[in-house]
């Protein structure tokens, strides 16, 4: 049994206690504390705090995801992807492939920083049907920044034509309708395998690709890291370790790192649950009981944010009937909140603010036998509020979604934990920079 340091800075009755370094053959996580309850992924995974894939350059530093069926001469089809570079780059630095599919010089399909002009270029040719569009470093300087992370978008259509995007900013089209091409390895970090020493020297992270028209709303929400439920490709590249880039949307098609291409860690190096925000969830076994006070701990790496679209993301829910609930929520306003039943009166306390992508917190609601709730983040009293009932019950808890499945989330949970009786604030802060310390979390508290 996986267990936590000593080190508590004081005593704690846990409940259940789910730690990810437990996780078997991606298929349970059994509990972490004697008496509690394991979980049952479905589709979720045991993945790492990996930032993404690091390519250097090299003829071979790419990720190749091979030439499927599903791509080959798509008549529509996008990719969306997150880059951060090294270093600073600007016009001069030399091409650096982004992702392509490359077949010969008339049959290809590509996106790059064009070393002549200092833009962010996206490329077709198809037998001589050709398009470039190019989009100028956001920052409005000619350069791209270092360890700065720019989401671009690219898609082609034979109804809807070719669109091009970067920070869900400066749309480019163009009227071109032919398909992609037919045949080439899809390949990030460059724009074939092999390249020609001109791959991107950085870190890519969050691959999402498709085979239909993107609307609006759906071009907003990958920007903010939440991928359409019809996603052929999406490759999170959270594994950390070995050459697979899992593909976990419906092309099942998984990519291989070549061997220039290492995993990128930041200051976190943990393992945790990966979701893919499409179908992934982890349910316990029954028997969770949230009877009488109780605190709910969940810290991760934040993976979305929500602004607007509808997405009411559920973090953890733990639902006996309806009247007696306690659950995280990413609303859809990109504001994060705590909510409790019990005997059917409830309350609800928000985070007046959200968070950025790959942003780590720790997040703890609390509820006293009193129907007292309060919410805390990064140790940092957020709210409270009274009216809440007395909550009883016992039940099973899902992790990622809501029961049954649904509102799913992509957050990477690497502790999750419900404790016997309410924090008071001062608890909470104290165990706050505890959990910051046993996690090596970069957050200030």
């Amino acid at each position: 049994m996986i267990g936590l340091p000593s080190g508590a800075p004081f005593p704690i009755t846990y409940r259940e206690l789910w730690l990810p370094p437990g996780i078997n053959e991606n298929a349970s996580l059994p509990t972490s504390i004697d008496g509690g309850h394991g979980l049952t992924l479905t589709g979720a995974r045991k993945s790492t705090t990996a930032d993404g894939v690091h390519g250097t350059g090299a003829n071979t530093s790419n990720i190749n995801a091979g030439a499927n069926a599903v791509d080959n001469a798509a008549a529509k089809y996008w990719v969306s992807l997150r880059f951060r570079p090294d270093v600073d780059w600007a016009s001069g630095d030399g091409d650096q492939y982004i992702w392509g599919k490359y077949v010969d010089a008339t049959h290809y399909i590509r996106c790059r920083l064009d070393s002549a002009t200092g833009n962010l270029i996206f490329e077709k040719n198809e037998g001589g049907a050709t398009f470039s569009m190019a989009i100028a470093s956001p920052a409005g300087d000619g350069i791209w920044h270092a360890r700065v992370w720019y989401h671009v978008l690219c898609s082609i259509s034979n109804t809807a034509a070719a669109r091009f995007k970067v920070d869900d900013a400066d749309l480019q089209t163009d009227a071109d309708v032919v398909a992609m091409p037919n045949g080439g390895d899809l390949c990030f970090l460059d724009f074939d395998d092999p390249g020609a020493g001109t791959g991107f020297i950085g870190v890519e992270v969050d691959i999402f690709c498709g085979t239909d028209n993107l609307t609006g709303a759906e071009e907003t929400d990958l920007y903010n890291g939440v991928p359409p439920t019809d996603t052929i490709h999406e490759y999170l590249l959270d594994e950390g370790r070995g050459v697979t880039a899992t593909d976990r949307g419906s092309g099942a098609d998984d990519g291989t790192l070549d061997t220039s291409c290492t995993w990128a860690f930041g200051q976190v190096q943990q393992p945790i649950i990966s979701f893919d925000a499409i179908n992934d969830r982890a349910v316990s076994s029954a028997g969770i009981d949230i009877t009488g006070a109780s605190t709910i701990v969940w810290v991760g790496k934040v993976k979305n944010t929500y602004n607007g679209n509808g997405h009411h993301a559920y973090l953890i829910k733990i639902r006996v009937d309806g009247n007696n609930d306690l659950y995280f929520q990413y609303h859809a306003t990109n504001l994060l909140n705590f909510t409790a039943f019990g005997a059917g009166a409830f309350d609800t306390v928000w985070l007046e603010y959200g968070f950025a992508l790959d942003e780590y917190v720790i997040l703890i609601g609390t509820l006293t036998a009193g129907g007292v709730i309060s919410i805390y983040a990064n140790g940092v009293f957020g709210g409270r509020d009274t009216g809440v009932g007395a909550p009883a019950g016992v039940t099973t808890a899902t992790i990622g979604a809501i029961q049954g499945g649904g509102n799913y989330d992509n957050s990477k949970p690497l502790f999750i934990a419900l404790i016997d009786g309410a924090f008071t604030q001062k608890q909470a802060l104290a165990y706050s920079r505890y959990l910051k310390n046993v996690f090596n979390l970069p957050i200030t508290i």
